[in-house]
């Protein structure tokens, strides 16, 4: 499957209608320029041959141009992009220039211009490049010079794989782009069956590739990989890494016959290679930015965020650079190819400020600033690439609703995020000072009001991702609410008080259930894979803190929430068995065994039944006895975190259950007594949190297997 190039270019430039557009006659390439595919300025002899003493020689004839591919055949070869003006219909094979009004956007933001300044966007053969300086568009009275910039530029891309990864590629991806992948994929049947997978577990949530025209391309390059586009196959590779994450590794041992991280490690290889021979530091390609952004989604669980996030910023720099960042509807794009910009800026955006988020950086949401339409609520089944007209939106629950119910949330922090003067960017004005609580509210009922009108009340349970949406809304709602009321705000003041204290625990209450029946329930279980990746951190710490007391409320819901915890901290804790101990888990075994000592005793000195132990309490106990001769013949694996605010030192400790499934008193050592839960500690947990999201990773994304 080869990427041809288009008999024509088409030229979308964005200026004030004071700037001209007079266009010079064209010249071609001199011989020397054009065979070492650098830039010619055209004149007799041209700078680069006198610069490097050639001589200068210009071609005698033009070659003539190739025939015009129907617009149904030209999709077909570029995964249902067809990136052609619909007002080009009717005009000369020659480059044009259309005059789009700009929208203004914020001043000072990172991808933001003004009315006044143009920008203009280059678009040929499934690729784009949008410039918006006034070094480039300055010569726009030379754009028939343009053409062949790009189609320099694109043959250059189309040669780079014969030659050796440029150096900025090879820090980043290593291999080479010399080395064959074909016998890197999977047999054509284990092909569709990923691509099945993802469609049926990935997609409803990104929806960033339209499912029937990708599918068609996907089964003609499985019959023929050795002829697929360098592009289209970096976004196979991308598709199976993504629907093997999604998979249980029981399930890829059933399917496919092979484990699971033996599959990984090959696709993720096999990316790595198909994102060097593609030129991924200069590629103009779309497809290519969207198996990079499916690349990204895949590795975020097991990879450290810091990088994650550092390869966010490549990504966003390839969105600028083929003009993600500006509406097609202002470029004159055409509706199939603007809706599906439209939805992996989106999505783009949403990885780069969760990404953020987990390394501890406050994210500016860069899709704010931009220009970009909300995706529009239509199934892939209402789009194709032919289209010439805007399709009829739905209204209520599509296959979209996922997506737009997080764009929603994106939208509310764009309308509320000045609330405050926008001094704290995003979310941040739920925890100002300045915005009294009331105000907060106010937001958050805003926010709920919308997505009942919008989307919840359109909602079937019976659909999983229907279901997936309305958990995910109903959670958003409780940590915007959990945040406006988030105990760190009262640091100052030291002082909670108990009907607010309730009202949080409640929040949390909502907040861990969602995330329970997320992981627990039968119908979301293909989702798993995003679930995994938001443990209620702060809900967790919180209500441990407030259950040592709790004595004397709702015993049945005392009952619910001690098993809800055991259940999401038994699991995560199963999982990080054998991975080395990070502050964070120091910590949450601490306050958890700490927790379960307090309340036990509340329980005693009330003279109140006991209740059944933990699994987490038992496993924890008997980890630490199992540490204990370790300790005493002074075999220590490294030093401990140290944690001054906590004040914890780990003490000795045996375990002996009782008839009625509880560990006793005396099993938990007096040294644990000094454990300090106030609500200043919640810096303290912040700085652990970070750390575990920024160290309790590994470097898979970078390092290569050894037959590499």
């Amino acid at each position: 499957m080869t990427t041809p190039n288009n008999d024509r270019l088409t030229v979308v430039v964005q200026q004030s209608p004071t700037i001209a557009n007079d266009q010079s006659p064209k010249t071609p390439s001199c011989v020397v320029c054009a065979r070492r595919k650098v830039r010619c300025d055209r004149k007799v002899p041209c700078f680069a041959c006198t610069k490097h003493g050639v001589e200068c020689v210009y071609p005698t004839h033009v070659p003539p141009r190739r025939r015009k591919r129907q617009r149904s055949e030209e999709s077909h070869r570029h995964g249902g992009f067809s990136f052609q003006n619909p007002s080009r219909q009717g005009s000369t094979g020659s480059a044009r220039i259309s005059n789009v009004d700009h929208l203004a956007t914020a001043n000072n933001a990172p991808f933001s211009t003004t009315s006044a300044e143009q920008g203009m966007l280059l678009t040929d053969g499934g690729k784009s490049v949008y410039l918006d300086s006034n070094l480039w568009t300055s010569v726009r009275g030379e754009l028939p010079a343009a053409e062949d910039v790009l189609r320099d530029m694109s043959e250059n891309d189309s040669n780079h794989s014969s030659q050796e990864v440029d150096d900025e590629t090879s820090l980043i991806l290593g291999g080479t782009g010399k080395e064959s992948l074909t016998a890197l994929h999977p047999s054509p049947l284990h092909i569709f069956k990923l691509w099945q997978t993802f469609l049926e577990n990935i997609n409803p949530l990104i929806k960033i590739l339209h499912g029937p025209s990708i599918q068609q391309q996907l089964l003609e390059a499985s019959g023929s990989l050795a002829t697929v586009s360098k592009e289209f196959e970096a976004l196979m590779f991308s598709i199976y890494c993504t629907a093997l994450i999604s998979l249980s590794a029981d399930d890829v041992q059933n399917i496919f016959g092979q484990k699971k991280a033996v599959l990984l490690l090959r696709y993720r290889r096999g990316a790595r290679l198909a994102f060097a021979k593609a030129g991924i530091l200069h590629t103009s390609s779309i497809v290519v930015l969207q198996a990079f952004v499916l690349y990204l989604l895949s590795m975020r669980a097991s990879s450290d965020p810091h990088s994650i996030w550092s390869l966010c910023g490549v990504a966003m720099r390839m969105a600028q650079r083929i003009g993600l960042h500006r509406d097609g509807s202002q470029l004159g794009l055409s509706i199939f190819e603007t809706e599906i910009r439209r939805r992996l800026w989106r999505q783009l955006a949403i990885l780069d400020a969760t990404t953020a988020q987990s390394s501890g950086i406050t994210s500016q949401l860069p899709y704010l600033s931009a220009d970009v339409r909300p995706p529009s609520n239509l199934n892939d089944s209402d789009l194709d690439p032919r289209m010439a007209d805007m399709p009829r939106e739905h209204t209520g629950a599509t296959e979209m609703v996922f997506v737009l119910a997080r764009n929603e949330f994106g939208e509310w922090m764009k309308r509320w995020s000045k609330a405050d003067g926008g001094s704290q960017g995003g979310r941040g004005f739920l925890t100002s000072s300045s915005l009294p609580l009331e105000e907060k509210e106010q937001a958050v009922d805003e926010l709920n009001n919308t997505y009942e009108t919008k989307f919840l009340q359109y909602c079937d349970k019976s659909i999983p991702l229907h279901y997936m949406a309305a958990r995910l809304m109903r959670a958003v709602v409780c940590q915007m609410r959990f945040t406006a009321h988030h105990p760190r705000q009262y640091n100052e003041k030291g002082y909670i008080s108990t009907a607010e204290r309730k009202y949080i625990f409640s929040i949390c209450l909502q907040i861990i259930e969602g995330f329970e029946d997320c992981w627990s329930n039968e119908i979301t279980q293909r989702y798993l894979w995003h679930v995994d990746n938001h443990i209620p951190w702060d809900a967790l710490i919180y209500m441990l803190y407030e259950l040592r007391t709790r004595i004397g409320e709702d015993e049945k819901e005392t009952r619910r929430v001690w098993l809800l915890i055991d259940k999401i901290y038994s699991r995560h804790y199963e999982q990080m068995r054998n991975r080395p101990k990070s502050p964070l888990h120091i910590a949450m075994h601490r306050l958890i065994r700490k927790a379960w000592k307090a309340f036990i005793e509340e329980r005693i000195q009330h003279k109140l039944s006991p209740l059944p132990c933990p699994n987490i309490i038992s496993a924890l106990s008997e980890r630490t006895e199992k540490d204990v001769p370790s300790r005493r013949a002074g075999i220590v694996s490294g030093p401990e975190p140290n944690l001054p605010v906590l004040g914890i030192a780990e003490g000795r400790q045996t375990t002996r259950d009782t008839p009625s499934g509880n560990i006793e008193l005396a099993d938990f050592s007096d040294d644990l007594n000094d454990f300090n839960l106030s609500p200043l500690d919640w810096s303290q947990w912040d700085e652990l949190l970070e750390q575990f999201q920024q160290e309790f990773t590994n470097s898979e994304l970078f390092t290569t297997d050894a037959s590499e």
